[in-house]
């Protein structure tokens, strides 16, 4: 009984255990990660203004390149290996999206590469369920503006055999004009359409001509931008684009970036700089007080230097946001919290924006150096209960059987030996000193029932019960008990495992469904 007592309590430790990690690190480390980066707010206000304009300082969510994979994405994985990558990866932008909405920003941006293979050759139907999935993951408030702006994975960069010709059309009735601007908080927000730019770029660089001798296509993105610096602009103006602008080879990042820099470098389908002359021709058209990139997946910062005629040296940040997905080459992923001051608090000395990173948890860290060694671990603790539990078990089952042999003895007649043995060991001191004459006598029909004594020295469910009876009968009718006590003890095993995991299994199942469904 103590070692059955001891068993049970060592599983629902394990129990409670992996309850309390599987509650914590699928749901709770989420928001944990979160919790303490805010909106940037109080750098927005001018020393002689108090918090009652907090309400005015509007916020823009920015998540960069969630590039939610589909089935090719992993060409050389097995259809099922494939599709479960597919549902962690889209559990993980579950849970990611919603510690990040938890932040309720008045509006959201989406920095380009939205879908892995958005701009793959399939049929107007896959396209549609590949869009249906990503708003099934980045669900919001229909309250909140969501903008967006096409990466090379949404769109295409360059020609090849691969990508749709439809890519632009469908992005264009998704998501919406490649190349606009809108009003937040008297900032003007640009959206542009990077690879476009870049492409154009590349073709006319191709044919040998100079900017002045291009002839921008229709609806492109040079003529977009010609057409911005035109126009006449009094509010700061942000550029979003996903394609990072140009710096020299080997410049850092800043110490928030996990690992490199980002180095220039073109290829089929994508492009990591734009080219220098073009980046110059960018913050000169739209002059911005900021700019915002992706497609790198790691965060970086760099301060641009352009020199004007006539004009001081223009210094503009540029910060690459991180990837908000778990499979692009961070360890965590992140998102950028952006507030803006409205013109209530523009003064000469105040800034107007503000913007501060934020990162997630590590999801693979959480799987490998978390779950499976605490699951290797767990599974050598049951199997050291149940080893030690077998022990005990036949422990008292040899004492049983031997009893149950000595009564056969005696009830044979196989000698006075025996007989005095087992009566010297029954007999019991009276009050006076002298031996109980009714113990020095065993009835010769009289047996002792091992299923009676079995199931009185432990309390064993039913299945435990039969295998250790059979075990019983085994050996006394002189067989070997190995086979038998092998199978008694690996259900015992099995049934542990099982006790220990159903809970956080249950517990894992839970959580799904509520991140799914809400």
């Amino acid at each position: 009984m103590a070692s059955l007592f001891r068993r049970r309590v060592v599983i629902n430790l394990l129990r409670a255990f992996w309850v309390i990690i599987i509650f914590w690190y699928e749901y709770g480390t989420f928001y944990s990660s979160v919790h303490d980066c805010n909106w940037p707010d109080l750098t927005l206000y001018p020393s002689d203004v108090g918090a009652t304009y907090d309400a005015n300082i509007s916020h823009v969510l920015l998540v960069a390149d969630p590039q939610i994979v589909d089935r090719y994405s992993y060409p050389s994985r097995n259809f099922l290996v494939a599709h479960l990558t597919r549902l962690i990866v889209d559990l993980n932008l579950r849970k990611n999206w919603k510690a990040a909405i938890e932040k309720k920003p008045d509006a959201i941006v989406f920095l380009g590469d939205m879908m892995d293979n958005g701009r793959d050759s399939m049929s107007d139907a896959e396209y549609e369920s590949y869009f249906q999935r990503f708003q099934s993951i980045f669900k919001a408030d229909a309250s909140i503006p969501q903008y967006f702006i096409p990466g090379n994975h949404d769109t295409g960069l360059g020609r090849t055999e691969y990508f749709s010709p439809h890519a632009h059309s469908r992005y264009v009735n998704h998501f919406g004009s490649p190349n606009t601007e809108i009003s937040i908080a008297n900032h003007t927000l640009v959206l542009f359409d990077a690879p476009n730019y870049a492409d154009e770029d590349s073709q006319r660089y191709g044919q040998g001509k100079k900017i002045n001798q291009w002839v921008p296509r229709k609806g492109g993105s040079l003529e977009y931008m010609k057409a911005f610096a035109k126009a006449n602009h009094s509010d700061p103006v942000i550029l979003f684009s996903h394609i990072p602008l140009y710096r020299p080879d080997g410049k850092s990042c800043g110490p928030l970036r996990e690992k490199g820099n980002i180095r220039p470098g073109v290829g089929p389908g994508y492009q990591n700089v734009l080219e220098k002359l073009s980046s110059q021709r960018l913050l000169e058209a739209f002059k911005p007080a900021i700019v915002f990139s992706g497609d790198d997946h790691d965060y970086c910062e760099y301060t641009h230097h352009l020199s004007l005629r006539n004009a001081p040296i223009q210094e503009t940040k540029e910060v690459t946001v991180k990837t908000i997905s778990m499979v692009m080459n961070v360890r965590r992923p992140g998102f950028q919290l952006l507030s803006l001051a409205p013109a209530l608090l523009h003064s000469e000395t105040s800034e107007t924006l503000a913007e501060r990173p934020c990162v997630l948890p590590d999801q693979l860290r959480i799987y490998l150096q978390l779950y499976i060694p605490s699951l290797i671990t767990s599974l050598l603790i049951v199997f050291l209960v149940s080893l030690r539990h077998r022990s005990t078990f036949h422990n008292k089952a040899d004492s049983n059987l031997a009893e149950v042999h000595l009564l056969s003895d005696i009830e044979e007649g196989t000698g006075d030996a025996v007989e005095s043995t087992f009566t010297s060991s029954r007999r019991q001191p009276t009050s006076s000193g002298r031996l109980n004459s009714r113990m020095t006598t065993i009835n010769p029909g009289w047996r002792i029932a091992p299923e009676e004594r079995y199931s009185k020295s432990n309390s064993f469910n039913v299945s435990e019960w039969l295998c250790g009876f059979a075990d019983v009968i085994l050996s006394a009718s002189g067989r070997s008990r190995g086979p038998s006590s092998r199978r008694s003890w690996l259900l015992t095993f099995l049934r542990d495992v099982r006790d220990v995991a159903v809970f956080p299994i249950a517990t894992f199942i839970f959580i799904t469904w509520w991140t799914v469904s809400n």
